[in-house]
Order: structure tokens, then sequence, then C-alpha cells
């Protein structure tokens, strides 16, 4: 487990004055990895850091990612700190920024392109409170099925589908079976909706038949996304019997373009969740000392709506340690049967929701099927999303012993279905 270092001194600032504002995702004590080209190109993508309102090119400390950042990704824990501490020390030193300043472009100045490629794409189920929001509004003798105190359920999403923040969602034709109707319909879905969660990015894999100790699990992770998974409603409902979700998620799914370490998230991490009474223990697999203690993080994370109508709605704001499963848990259960996983892959926390109905993950939850539309502050009401709409999701880790740091954003915008 990372332990705090000199880069994460909360009184750390650096040369780049918009990188010491408060509201900033990219302070020095983040240093996200991303991919980079000049707006308008059609060159390669580089890897790159965010720092304020800018990017600096990795090559400023002698680190070469072209196109993707897998190779990155396989190289391990030390060598990400060991970058993390040259582009700590070379943004904090003012005798640095002449040799830097060539590899230093605005933020506003470039496209951000996918991380990482990605050959497997796993979602898991990880929220009790979404489960049983979910549950309830089809199967209320049995929200929540037993299995899910036990193992984190998941299903294997469509890797091919992944996009970058900002890429357009078309609106998705399928199957949908009209209420009262014994057959379905081809048609465009009528009830598009976003799903709030993280996105897991693996680094070094583990080779097929080879599982992986809770205590390792970590060392796998590269680190964090975020992710929408969007999501169809009307098409899961008549295909998702009996083997789970297919064409109505499997047409788009959105990331953040900044990978956040683990080593930029030490300082936010936090127990374990705490099981309801009666509930099972982990099986000894899936729990440690170190993991119940420490093995979860305290990230908030918002979904916001723009419109033609509205600006900047906020929806639902939860905080991912309110997830049953963390991610350590689902690194070990994915790698349980010797099931292989390679760096770029990603693991979907799947929705994060809380407690309050404020923290619902997913219009399903927030508007209760259609039964209660969200209603927005200019009075329109929604149960789905509409086309033109935009969906965004941020987040931010908060604490105050130390700098916040942000996830930028992963946003996309419903076109009409074609």
């Amino acid at each position: 487990m990372i332990k705090l270092n000199e880069t994460h001194n909360p009184e750390l600032k650096s040369w780049i004055t918009s990188a010491n504002e408060d509201t900033t995702d990219f302070p020095i004590q983040n240093l996200p990895f991303g991919l980079y080209r000049h707006r308008g190109e059609s060159g390669s993508f580089r890897g790159c850091t965010a720092i304020g309102d800018f990017i600096l090119d990795l090559r400023a400390v002698n680190v070469e990612c072209v196109d993707s950042l897998n190779t990155l990704a396989s190289k391990g824990k030390q060598e990400w700190s060991r970058i993390r501490g040259l582009l700590s020390h070379a943004l904090s030193n003012e005798t640095q920024r002449e040799s830097l300043e060539p590899y230093l472009f605005p933020l506003k100045d470039v496209e951000l392109g996918l991380p990482v490629f990605t050959r497997d794409y796993t979602d898991f189920f990880t929220s009790y409170y979404h489960a049983y929001n979910t549950g309830k509004l089809f199967k209320p003798d049995e929200p929540v099925t037993p299995n899910f105190k036990w193992m984190p359920i998941a299903y294997h999403g469509r890797a091919s589908s992944i996009v970058v923040s900002g890429t357009e969602i078309l609106r998705p034709y399928g199957q949908i079976l009209p209420v009262g109707e014994n057959q379905p319909i081809m048609a465009p879905s009528r009830f598009l909706d976003f799903e709030s969660e993280l996105g897991i990015i693996i680094g070094p894999g583990n080779k097929m038949g080879e599982t992986v100790g809770i205590d390792d699990a970590e060392d796998r992770i590269f680190g964090f996304v975020l992710l929408n998974d969007w999501s169809a409603r009307d098409i899961q409902a008549w295909e998702y019997q009996p083997l789970g979700p297919f064409l109505s998620k499997s047409f788009a799914t959105t990331i953040s373009p900044w990978i956040i370490t683990l080593e930029a998230l030490a300082p936010f991490r936090s127990p374990a969740f705490k099981r309801f009474e009666n509930d099972p223990p982990p099986l000894p697999h899936l729990t440690s000392i170190s993991n119940a203690k420490n093995g979860h993080f305290s990230i908030r994370i918002e979904a916001r709506l723009r419109s033609e109508e509205c600006t900047n709605e906020i929806l639902s704001s939860a905080n991912y340690n309110s997830s049953y499963w963390n991610p350590a848990q689902l690194v070990v259960h994915h790698a349980s049967n010797g099931c292989p996983m390679s760096p770029g892959d990603i693991l979907g926390t799947g929705t994060i929701s809380g407690p309050e109905a404020s923290e619902a993950g997913a219009m399903l939850e927030l508007g209760q099927m259609g039964a209660k539309p969200v209603l927005l502050s200019n009075g329109d009401q929604r149960s789905a999303l509409n086309n033109g709409d935009t969906l965004t999701l941020c987040a931010r880790c908060s604490d105050s012993k130390f700098r916040a740091i942000g996830f930028g954003e992963a946003s996309g915008k419903i076109l009409q279905a074609k």
C-alpha cells in the first residue's frame, strides 16, 4: 500500500500559477497521466501530465509514450512513482522552468485522447444502495440477491465502444417491448440513461491461471478514470433475461482522459465498507487487516446535466466509499478463477450511489423509472436523457489536511438516432 511522501505536501506550490488555485483539478499534488496532440493535427498522441491549465509532455522528464499509456501501465508502481517524483520536483522548482517550457502547452490548445488501448472491459455492480434502489423497482420482494454480499457481481462489457470525454453519443436502436404488448418493436431507445462510475485501469496484469492476493491487488492498478456506462433502459428491460445486458450498453462507454494514480489518491483512503448487521463477512481471499483498514477511497462523484434549457444542473452527488466492494476486492475476484488481465484493461466500479435520494447515480433511480421525474431548476422534468442533453461526470477528493485534487470530466452529448 502506497505511503505518503514529499509529493503529497499540501504546502507544495508550482511555478505554474494556475496549478496553485483552490479550484483546479490539477494541482502539483495530482500529476495524472494522459495523452495529447495539438488541436487540429492528425498525428500521434503523446504522453503528458496535467498541471493547472496546462499539459506537460512527458518527454520533459525523458519518458516517451506514443498513442497509448499501455507500456507505462505495464511497468508498475515503482516506475510510476519515479516519474511522479521527477514531475513534482521539476514543476515546483523555478530553476527548471526554462528547460520545461518547450514541452508545456495550454490545455485549451490540445486534444486529449483515450489514455489506454483497452482489450477487455468488465463492469461491476458494487453499490448496495444502487442494487437496492433498482432492485425494488423490478423485484420488490427480493431487491438484492443473496450472492451480492458474497462476491462482486459483474458482466463483460464491450471494449470497442469505449470513447474519450467529449465524444458525441448517438441514441441507440434496439428491441423494445411496449407496455401492454407481447411483441417487441425495433426503435430508438426512449429511456436513455447514464451511470456514474469510476474505471479502474489495470497496470501489470496477471497470467492465465494466476490468481492475485488481496494485499497485492493494488500493485495491479495503474489508476482511476471517470466512467459513464450509458444505458438504454427500455432495451435492457427486454433483453437482459437470462444473461444480462448486451445492446442496451454496448453502444458507448465514456471515460475521462486523465488517469489519477493510486499514489495521488493516497491521502484520501478510507476503510472498507462497514457491512450491515447480520451481513456475512467476506470470504478470506477477499479481505485482510490492511484492506479492512484502508482499502477504500473517498472520491465524491457528481453527475451534471446541460441542455438548451438548463446549464450545469447537478443531478446527483455520491461518495465512492459508500460502495460495498472496494478496488482491490474487484481485482482479486476478477482473477480468482485464473482469468488473465492485461495492461490497459478497465474494471468499471458499477454505478456509485449513496444512501440518500440525492446520491443516486443513475436517472433510473433518481426518477424511479419515471414514477417521480427529476425536477430541474427551470421547472422542466426528466425521467431520461433527451436529444441535445450533455451529461458530464466530475469528481474530487478533499481532506482538510491535504490539497484537493480532481479527475477532470467525462462528458457526452446525446444525438438523435440515425
